[in-house]
């Protein structure tokens, strides 16, 4: 059964099972305890309106495909075109510090290693 509620709230049983609703998010419960959450005011979500739970197969399939997306849109960066500030700035996303005292050619070497 799915219940959504239209506030946060916790739907404890005296058999010891509590179920925590987030408001406006559905979420699948046995019938005992979706009985409980109905009789504290949630609503049940019934047929095409309850969500599709996927498999962590799927989920992962999903972020390969994604990351290979990105991977091919993102555009190649223009090492060579970038200010020594420029350079740092990007070094600092791809967790390295750099050391602007030294040669451009150095700094684009550094980030090439560390890529």
């Amino acid at each position: 059964m799915w219940v959504i509620s239209d506030e946060d709230k916790y739907i404890a049983s005296t058999w010891g099972t509590v179920v925590r609703l987030q408001k406006g998010v559905a979420k699948e419960v046995g019938h005992d305890v979706g009985l409980l959450c109905l009789q504290e005011g949630c609503s049940e979500v019934k047929g095409e309106q309850a969500p599709v739970q996927k498999t962590p197969v799927e989920i992962q399939t999903e972020l390969e495909t994604l990351d290979a997306v990105i991977e091919a849109t993102s555009p190649l960066m223009d090492l060579d075109g970038m200010t020594k500030v420029e350079l740092e700035e990007h070094g600092r996303t791809i967790g390295i510090e750099l050391d602007r005292r030294k040669k451009k050619a150095d700094l684009i070497e550094e980030i090439k290693a560390a890529q």
